[in-house]
């Protein structure tokens, strides 16, 4: 025991933690909810995607029609840069 600090304000080595209890057992229980989540959020956007394209075919097709010149664009960029960059 020091000088002027009474016993009661440290808690011994050999005595259970529960706040650091209590914050291990809901990680765990984080961490087996999220996988499920990611489950359920993938299944869902699968359906979304077929159920928009099967409802709104020209739609569907004029989006990703747009998203496939977007990467294209993208992809053209970065050509140009590391051609740029070399040359």
């Amino acid at each position: 025991m020091a000088i002027g600090f009474p016993d009661t304000l440290f808690t011994r080595s050999d005595e259970a933690d529960t706040v650091s209890i209590a914050a291990a057992l809901n990680a765990t229980r984080t961490r087996r909810k999220a996988p499920m989540v990611k489950k359920v959020l993938t299944w869902l956007g699968i359906a979304f995607l077929i159920f928009f394209i099967a409802f709104n075919p020209r739609s569907a097709a004029a989006v990703f029609e747009s998203l496939g010149g977007t990467i294209a664009d993208i992809a053209r960029g970065f050509g140009t840069f590391f051609t740029d960059l070399v040359a």
